[in-house]
């Protein structure tokens, strides 16, 4: 069975077309990627420049920490600034945090 140039020379043509296609693809998601790591790379910059925080569990929560709003409230009452769920040993605990 032949196949006609023209054939061949579409089916190249075709295959070129997707690679373009692809490689445009992926610059834009290596783009993205780019972005998010000097946005990350940023902020940790700027938590160092800031002042060191003071991480106490919180007395006062009781059970599962899954909601980090209820756990800063809590923290508050405890005269903290701030608090976040994180995971201790073996489950999630609320910590209160102040600046030291």
């Amino acid at each position: 069975m032949a196949v006609s140039p023209r054939a061949v020379l579409f089916l190249f043509l075709l295959a070129a077309a997707e690679m373009t296609t692809i490689d445009a693809k992926m610059g834009v998601v290596k783009q993205i990627l780019l972005k998010d790591k000097l946005k990350a790379k940023e902020e940790e910059k700027s938590k160092g420049k800031e002042e060191s925080q003071c991480v106490l569990q919180s007395l006062r929560f009781k059970g599962f920490c899954l909601n980090s709003d209820k756990c800063a409230e809590v923290c508050k009452k405890e005269s903290f600034d701030d608090g976040e769920c994180k995971l201790g040993l073996s489950n999630r605990k609320c910590f209160c945090k102040k600046p030291c």
